[in-house]
C-alpha cells in the first residue's frame, strides 16, 4: 500500500483509539447520572444530561467501529424519550435500563466491531501514478515532425508539458515508466495504418489507470473512426488541427489539478466526531474547518468561505436547526448548502429540518463513503449554480457585475492591510476585423484562447473577468505596477504567438492593456476610469502594448 494511503488510514485509526480511550469516562458519568435519577426522578437537568450523553454515543459509536453499541444506545434513547413524561418509573422499566447499560459496558469491553478503515478513493499501481508536478503532462505520438513541433508549441503556451514520440515503440516504452495526463495520437504511424489505435489498445491492456486519448488523422472514413472507438478514444480530430478546439477538449477531459478543493465547514459540539468527519473529507482532498461552538460560526464563515456546512442537529447550547435559521438570515449565505447530521429516523422530523433551510439529511452513523458522496454532490451542484450566476458563459471567467464586486472588496481589503493592488483592462486588437474576416465563431475562439491563457499564467489569487465583448478585467493582488507590467507583457507576447485556425487559413491576434494602481487611487470608479484611459492610450499609441495610468490625471 502506498505511504500516502497508509497515512490516511493511520489518522482514522488514531481517532478510533482516542474515542475508545474516552468511552470509560463517558460511561462512568452515564452510570452515575442513572443512579442519581433513580433516587430523584424530578431533576430535569440531570435527566436531560443523561439523555444527551446516550444520544451522543448513539450518534458517534458507529462512526468509530462500534455499530452494535450505537444501535443499542439508539434503542435506549428511544426508551428514555418514551419515559420522559413519567414522574416515576416501574421496577421493570428501571431494570430494563439497567440491563441495557450493562450490555453497553460489555460492548465497550469487547472492543470495536470494525478495526480497519478503508479509503474511499480507488487504489492504483504506485509505479503508474501521475505525480503532482506532472499533472498536465501530454504525450504526443506523431511521425510528422513539423506538426509535433507546432502542437508542442501551442500547448506549452497554456501550461502543458509536452513530450513527443515519433513512433509507437518509443511511446510504449515511456508509458511503462510514467503515465501522462492525456495522449494525442495519429492513427497512422511508422508501424502501420492503424498503429495509433493499436498502441492505445496495448496501453489499456497494460494499465489499470484510465487516461484520455485524443486521435488525429487525415482520414475521415468509417473504419478509422471505428478503430478509434474500439481503442477507447475520447476524441477524433481531422487535420489540419484546430488548436482552440483541441485545447477545449483537453480541458474537458483532463481532471485539472488547478481545480480548487471543496471547502467544508463541520459544526458539531462533539469534537472527536467532527475530527473524524474532517479527516475522512480531507483524505479525499477537501479543505475542512471545524466549529464546536455555533456562536462563533459567522467569524469562521467570513474568513473560511465554506461551500457546504455539515452540521449536527442536536447541540446543547444552540441546536443545528436554530443555527441554520440564523445563518439563513444573512442574504449572502442563503445559497450555501447545509447538510444536517442526526440519529433522527422520523421522516416528518427530517422534512421539518429541511424546510427551515437545510439541503440534505444524513442519518448517524454516517459511513465515510456516503458522507463523501453526499458532500461531493451538494458542493458540485452549488458550484454549478454559483457559476451560472457569476460567470460568463463563453469563457467561464467572472462576468461584468461579479468582477466589479470583487474589485470593490479587494480595494477594501488592500486599504485595510495597507497593501498594493493593480487593476488592468485588456482589449483584443482589431477584433471587429477578426469577426468580419473569419466569422464570429472564430472570434469566440480567440476570446476563449485569451481567457484560457490568462487563467494559466496568472496566480490563483488574482481575479480575472470578461468585462464585455472582447474586453477583459484583471485584479492583481499585492502587486506593484512594475511586476504587473512585466507579467502582462509576457502574456501579451505569448498571445501573439498563438495560432488560430479557420477552414482555409491561420491567423494570430494581439491585445492592448491599461493599468491603474492602488495607491494612489483608492476609489473603485476612479480606478476603473484610470485603467480605461490607459487602455485608450495603448490603442492610440499603436496597439499591442501596455500603458500605465498617469495617476495625477486619474485622481483629479
Amino acid at each position: 500500500m502506498p505511504d500516502k494511503q497508509q497515512t490516511k488510514l493511520d489518522k482514522l485509526a488514531k481517532l478510533q483509539e482516542k474515542y475508545i480511550a474516552l468511552l470509560p469516562e463517558k460511561l462512568s458519568v452515564i452510570h452515575q447520572l442513572w443512579l442519581d435519577i433513580k433516587q430523584d426522578r424530578k431533576n430535569e437537568a440531570r435527566i436531560h444530561k443523561f439523555t444527551r450523553l446516550v444520544h451522543s454515543i448513539a450518534g458517534s459509536a458507529g462512526t468509530f467501529g462500534f455499530a452494535q453499541m450505537g444501535s443499542t444506545c439508539r434503542k435506549l434513547e428511544n426508551t428514555l424519550n418514551q419515559l420522559q413524561e413519567k414522574v416515576t418509573l416501574s421496577r421493570a422499566e428501571q431494570a430494563n435500563i439497567d440491563n441495557v447499560l450493562t450490555e453497553i459496558d460489555g460492548l465497550v469491553e469487547r472492543g470495536p466491531d470494525v478495526k480497519q478503515y478503508a479509503i474511499s478513493e480507488p487504489m492504483t499501481r504506485s509505479d503508474l501514478s501521475t505525480a503532482d508536478d506532472q499533472a498536465r503532462l501530454i504525450y504526443v505520438v506523431e511521425d510528422d515532425e513539423l506538426l509535433t513541433d507546432e502542437i508542442a508549441t501551442q500547448l506549452k503556451h497554456f501550461g502543458f508539458q509536452v513530450i513527443v514520440f515519433h513512433d509507437a515503440t518509443q511511446a510504449m516504452a515511456a508509458i511503462e515508466k510514467h503515465i501522462p495526463s492525456a495522449m494525442i495520437l495519429d492513427i497512422q504511424l511508422p508501424e502501420g495504418d492503424l498503429a495509433g489505435p493499436e498502441l492505445a489498445s496495448q496501453f489499456n491492456d497494460f494499465s489499470d489507470k484510465r487516461i484520455p486519448l485524443i486521435f488525429m488523422s487525415t482520414r475521415d472514413d468509417w473504419n478509422a473512426r471505428l478503430a478509434v472507438v474500439r481503442a477507447g478514444g475520447d476524441a477524433y480530430f481531422t487535420k489540419p488541427i484546430d488548436f482552440t478546439e483541441l485545447l477545449d477538449r483537453l480541458d474537458l477531459l483532463i481532471n485539472d489539478s488547478n481545480v480548487e478543493p471543496y471547502r467544508i465547514l463541520v459544526v458539531d459540539d462533539m469534537e472527536i466526531l467532527a475530527e473524524h468527519y474532517a479527516t475522512s473529507l480531507r483524505n479525499v482532498g477537501m479543505v475542512v474547518e471545524i466549529v464546536s461552538d455555533p456562536t462563533t460560526i459567522f467569524n469562521v464563515i467570513a474568513e473560511f468561505k465554506p461551500e457546504l456546512i455539515l452540521m449536527d442537529i442536536y447541540m446543547p447550547e444552540c441546536s443545528g436547526l436554530e443555527a441554520a435559521k440564523v445563518i439563513r438570515q444573512k442574504e449572502e449565505l442563503i445559497s450555501v448548502p447545509i447538510v444536517f447530521l442526526s440519529t433522527e429516523k422520523d421522516i416528518q422530523q427530517q422534512q421539518s429540518a429541511l424546510q427551515i433551510g437545510g439541503d440534505d439529511f444524513l442519518q448517524k452513523p454516517v459511513a465515510d463513503d456516503r458522507l463523501i458522496a453526499g458532500v461531493n454532490v451538494r458542493v458540485e451542484r452549488f458550484r454549478k449554480l454559483r457559476s451560472l450566476m457569476q460567470r460568463d458563459s463563453l469563457t467561464g471567467l467572472l462576468n461584468h457585475v461579479t468582477i466589479k464586486l470583487h474589485l470593490e472588496s479587494e480595494i477594501i481589503r488592500s486599504l485595510r492591510q495597507q497593501s498594493t493592488l493593480v487593476f488592468a483592462m485588456l482589449d483584443i486588437d482589431k477584433f471587429k476585423l477578426v469577426n468580419d474576416s473569419y466569422g464570429h465563431q472564430a472570434g469566440d475562439r480567440v476570446i476563449k484562447s485569451l481567457s484560457r491563457l490568462l487563467l494559466r499564467r496568472l496566480r490563483k489569487s488574482d481575479v480575472v473577468g470578461r468585462y464585455g465583448g472582447e474586453e477583459f478585467a484583471i485584479v492583481l493582488l499585492d502587486t506593484n505596477t512594475q511586476a504587473a507590467t512585466e507579467i502582462l507583457n509576457d502574456i501579451r507576447e505569448q498571445f501573439t504567438k498563438i495560432t488560430h485556425q479557420t477552414e482555409d487559413t491561420q491567423f494570430t491576434c494581439s491585445f492592448s492593456a491599461g493599468l491603474a494602481t492602488l495607491p494612489p487611487i483608492t476609489e473603485i470608479n476612479q480606478l476603473i476610469y484610470a485603467a480605461d484611459q490607459a487602455l485608450y492610450m495603448a490603442k492610440e499609441s499603436g496597439r499591442n502594448r501596455i500603458c500605465i495610468s498617469e495617476n495625477k490625471e486619474a485622481a483629479d
